[in-house]
């Protein structure tokens, strides 16, 4: 079997991407108040992972697709000084989630 060769490479060009026009782009750096502003809030999907589960039925669900490899932290809950990390991979059909906890020296 022979690899395929157009015979004229003029052909090739055709299926190029055409460049992004320049007024797209910005050269503008970030000023003193973009740095102000509040992050965006939190997609609704995101809330969905195994640190903000609060019965084991939700802990057992699926998970969402959206919550794949998406490391999560939570610090401090109420009088626990502590921060949990938490993940979840996608093993074939297995689904395994890691929680790590670490205490919060004061």
């Amino acid at each position: 079997m022979q690899d395929f060769v157009p015979e004229s490479v003029e052909s090739v060009s055709e299926f190029e991407a055409p460049p992004s026009p320049e007024s797209s782009y910005s050269f503008q750096s970030p000023e003193e108040k973009d740095f102000a502003k509040e992050p965006p809030a939190l997609p609704s999907q995101l809330h969905l992972g195994v640190l903000n589960s609060q019965n084991s039925e939700e802990i057992c669900a699926r998970p969402q697709h959206i919550v794949l490899n998406h490391l999560f932290i939570e610090k401090g809950w109420g009088a626990h000084p502590l921060v949990a990390l938490g993940v979840t991979h996608r093993f074939e059909s297995k689904y395994v989630t890691v929680v790590l906890y670490k205490p919060i020296e004061r």
